[in-house]
């Protein structure tokens, strides 16, 4: 019985083993390209300076628009990249926060009715790292006058991102923009003058070919019936 009991934490403590070398890590930077405008005059800058939580500061990519004239600020965009492991033995599919965005919305001057930009991640992952960039479409429908709230949209969204971790396919399915902790990903976000909305940009991890069980298990549980056979016939 004794035996029976130490080799029973054996086993437990090699699968524990093996749950922490699936552990997967990620790091997203994200950068706004390709503004466009519906009024050609509108002021508007991109700062990307985002490094995927490996900066010593904070640094956030940022794209803004209009000129607010009594704040002298801009509405704006802001895109922070998040940093951290993803557990692949876990149950999946398993949620995972890509970055946090913001968009701010100020009564601005000089900008049309419509503002596009482009929201590019870079995701590095896996030991060894793989890359891999992918891009959303963001629209902002602005209102002429200060009653009547601004809206956000998703106009495009990537598909899935398939990726190897030691043998294992993954597939990470982008979910989109959301402002509850990833319960409701919208495609439009309504936001009045003068207000912040803050939201996550979230992906899905699915898991495309089933996890092999290493020949290490199957060669320590054939052992073990070896040493429990021989156990028996000792004690007869």
């Amino acid at each position: 019985m004794k035996f029976m009991k130490y080799a029973g934490l054996s086993v437990v403590l090699l699968a524990g083993s093996i749950n922490l070398s699936q552990a997967m890590p990620y790091s997203v930077s994200g950068s706004f390209l390709n503004p466009g405008f519906s009024d050609p005059s509108s002021l508007h800058y991109l700062f990307n300076n985002d490094q995927g939580g490996n900066a010593s500061l904070p640094a956030v990519a940022e794209f803004g628009w209009g000129v607010n004239v009594d704040a002298l600020a801009s509405s704006r965009f802001q895109f922070d990249g998040a940093k951290g492991d993803a557990g692949l033995l876990t149950d999946l599919p398993l949620l995972i926060k890509l970055g946090s965005f913001s968009y701010t919305n100020l009564p601005t001057v000089l900008v049309g009715k419509t503002v596009t930009v482009d929201l590019k991640l870079n995701l590095a992952m896996g030991d060894p790292v793989q890359q891999t960039d992918f891009s959303y479409g963001l629209k902002v429908n602005n209102t002429p006058g200060k009653g009547t709230p601004d809206t956000m949209q998703i106009v495009s969204m990537p598909g899935g991102v398939p990726f190897n971790v030691k043998g294992i396919n993954y597939k990470l399915a982008l979910a989109g923009f959301s402002a509850d902790g990833g319960g409701h990903f919208p495609a439009i976000f309504s936001l009045a003058e003068g207000g912040t909305l803050n939201m996550g940009v979230y992906a899905r991890l699915n898991r495309v070919s089933p996890v092999p069980v290493p020949s290490a298990i199957w060669l320590f549980g054939t052992a073990l019936i070896g040493l429990a056979g021989i156990s028996r016939r000792t004690r007869k």
